[in-house]
């Protein structure tokens, strides 16, 4: 569990701020109302709170919670349109809350077309993925097409593997088991979520 003020703390941390760079975004003359917000001393006023959220780009609901929060890695990039090579390459961190998951589980990846927008998931989204090879029919994934990555609504019809876009501008790919196998295809996770950057 986490007190409001530690997460004051926790967060501003996170995005390497001084109380100071606080202070000076919302107005006080000096760090000291930011100082009593992180000892506990005092509470920010509800329309502070609302600002604060927004400035964390978090919902108040998540500023007010008190579970811990855990950082999970971006891994790179992902097509969410035509498909081409998804970079593997150390893009920074995300937070979410402790019993959201954990960074050995999951990861975040950054959004590159426009293949899955009728799904609110757009070009520079963060999409979180639980890493699982299997997924339930209709679940949206991350699917690997030999060296190349896309998001896609999974579907399984007879023998054959189905990747929907949610864009009329795009095709379904459709892939026979001798092709899931020879390509090979794979499936390297389940969204879970998406944060919205735009």
């Amino acid at each position: 569990m986490i007190s409001l003020h530690e997460k004051l703390k926790q967060l501003r941390k996170e995005r390497g701020l001084s109380q100071q760079d606080l202070s000076f975004h919302f107005g006080y003359k000096s760090f000291t109302t930011i100082q009593k917000w992180e000892d506990g001393s005092s509470l920010p006023p509800t329309k502070i709170l609302t600002q604060l959220a927004d400035f964390y780009h978090i919902s108040v609901e998540e500023l007010m919670s008190t579970e811990r929060r855990v950082a999970i890695p971006i891994l790179g990039t992902v097509r969410g349109g035509p498909l081409r090579y998804a970079s593997q390459e150390f893009k920074g961190l995300e937070y979410v809350d402790e019993k959201e998951g954990s960074p050995e589980e999951h990861f975040y990846l950054e959004v590159i077309g426009d293949s899955m927008i009728n799904a609110r998931i757009y070009p520079e989204d963060l999409v979180y993925v639980h890493r699982q090879d299997q997924v339930e029919n209709g679940s949206i994934a991350v699917i690997l097409v030999g060296e190349e990555a896309t998001i896609k609504r999974v579907f399984y019809e007879e023998d054959k593997l189905i990747l929907k876009p949610e864009n009329p501008k795009y095709q379904a790919m459709i892939y026979t088991q001798e092709e899931c196998e020879t390509k090979p295809i794979r499936i390297l996770g389940k969204v879970i979520h998406c944060k919205i950057k735009l």
